[in-house]
Parts: C-alpha cells; sequence; structure tokens
C-alpha cells in the first residue's frame, strides 16, 4: 500500500482519544443526514448517529498536522485555506455509511473540500465490523488503531462498513481550499 500515495496514515496519542470522545460524546446528536445542505437521510445509505464540535476544537490541530503533511509527502499539493467543524461520529449494530465522497463538484459552492481526515478514537476490540475503506481501482481496507488519524483527498471513494456489535467512535474534519479546476 505504501506505493501509493491515497492516503496518510499517522495516529494521536490514545489519551487523547478518550478526552476528545468524552467531550464529543457530550454534544447534543443527531441523525446523520447528506447531501450539500444535509437535506437528505436514507438509513440504507447512511445509518449513524453525529455530532459536532465547535469551531477551532483544541482536536482539529492534531488532525490538522496530519492532513499538512500528507498533503505534501503524498505530493497532493492541494491549495487548503481552512476547515469545517470536527463531526463526532458513532456507528452501533447495524449502522455503516456506504460508498460515497466528500466534496460536491457540481454544487457551485466557493470552496472544496480537498482533503478529509478520519480518526479513530476507539479501540478495534470494541466492535466489530466497521472497516473504513477507500475505492481506487480497489478496495483498500485502512489498517486503524485507537488514534490513528488517515488523511486522503476527499473526491476518493470510501465508506465505513456495517457494524456487527458494539460501538464505533470516529473524528472527521475536512479541510476546504478554492474550487477544484
Amino acid at each position: 500500500m505504501s506505493h501509493l500515495p491515497i492516503w496518510y496514515m499517522g495516529s494521536v496519542d490514545p489519551e487523547l482519544c478518550e478526552k476528545a470522545t468524552a467531550e464529543f460524546a457530550a454534544l447534543p446528536v443527531k441523525d446523520a443526514s447528506m447531501g450539500v445542505n444535509g437535506e437528505e437521510f436514507d438509513h440504507k445509505f447512511r445509518n449513524t448517529a453525529i455530532r459536532f464540535a465547535g469551531p477551532n476544537h483544541w482536536f482539529e490541530e492534531h488532525m490538522k498536522q496530519f492532513m499538512v503533511t500528507g498533503n505534501r509527502e503524498c505530493k497532493w499539493d492541494f491549495e487548503v485555506t481552512n476547515n469545517e467543524s470536527i463531526q463526532y461520529a458513532e456507528y452501533g449494530p447495524e449502522q455503516h455509511y456506504n460508498w460515497h465522497v466528500d466534496v460536491f463538484p457540481l454544487a457551485g459552492l466557493p470552496m472544496d473540500r480537498k482533503i478529509t481526515a478520519v480518526c479513530l478514537l476507539n479501540d478495534p476490540s470494541e466492535f466489530t465490523g466497521g472497516e473504513f475503506q477507500i475505492r481506487l481501482y480497489s478496495d483498500y481496507t485502512a489498517p486503524l488503531v485507537k488514534g490513528s488519524i488517515i488523511a486522503f483527498p476527499s473526491f476518493l471513494e470510501h465508506r465505513v462498513t456495517p457494524v456487527t456489535s458494539g460501538l464505533r467512535k470516529s473524528a472527521t474534519i475536512w479541510f476546504r481550499g478554492p474550487r477544484f479546476r
């Protein structure tokens, strides 16, 4: 996998994951939606509970360093100017997110999501299923452990497979910049 620069892996201290999870879990929960404005709900496609951290949450800096390093070392060289707030997600039994991309090129938005970064906040021994996969010619399963952060171009298809038992916890952040040309 290391010969293909489709993702960049890093990790944060598991104790930081515990602290972040405690803070995120206290935020108001909502049903996950899809679409440019979050106007669509389809549990056959995406079924999870989400919460959003406020702007400039301290955990952003930990995720941002891997985005910057991945952008440079994988030679994506995307112009990135800001980020969205962290989305905390919990996936319980039968919950998942089918194949999708995180950028909406036909929406005419002034900024495009360029890089997505996902951090697994709990140990994989706490759940079964819930694999994080990226598709580029083949399906790749990311080898995530507690504290793993994976950064990848937001236009790559990816998914979370159905959780079969336990609870999977993750934080996702999107880094944006001027529209793709």
